[in-house]
């Protein structure tokens, strides 16, 4: 429970969000998002959808790396830039929907252990955006490490 309490925190920090900001509803699929974890690499939730639909906008994706100690069963090792040494962590792949200065996280991908790549993560993430829900962007901005 408190890897999934961790992984979601850095999810919200991502979006500028803290769990008070969104609906319970919507925080409730995101908890339950993390069981999907084991089937599909990429979760979405679905009311947040519901409400980035309403709006026309941008889709970012975005990834962060996430250093971590004593976390090796769901860590994997990835390189630091900084140091040009090797560490455990995960990187998390956010989709945000933007309109105007708001930015929805509408889902994520979890690069972890056992996890496709970043790419094979983002490449699932836009498809299944396109084709399952029908989200259209006007534009889509990623993040160098994330496409």
């Amino acid at each position: 429970m408190n890897t999934i309490v961790l992984f979601i925190k850095q999810i919200l920090t991502l979006g500028n969000f803290k769990i008070t900001d969104i609906p319970r509803k919507a925080y409730q699929e995101l908890m339950t998002a993390f069981e999907n974890l084991r089937r599909i690499d990429t979760v979405f939730i679905p009311e947040l959808i519901k409400l980035a639909k309403k709006h026309k906008g941008k889709l970012i994706i975005d990834s962060s790396d996430n250093p971590k100690y004593g976390l090796k069963h769901v860590c994997r090792k990835m390189k630091n830039l900084k140091t040009s040494g090797y560490n455990f962590g995960f990187k998390i792949v956010l989709f945000l929907w933007q309109v105007g200065d708001y930015r929805i996280p509408i889902g994520f991908g979890l690069w972890r252990k056992g996890s496709g790549s970043v790419c094979d993560l983002t490449l699932a993430g836009i498809s299944r955006l396109r084709n399952e829900f029908k989200l259209k962007p006007e534009i889509v901005l990623a993040d160098s490490q994330a496409v």
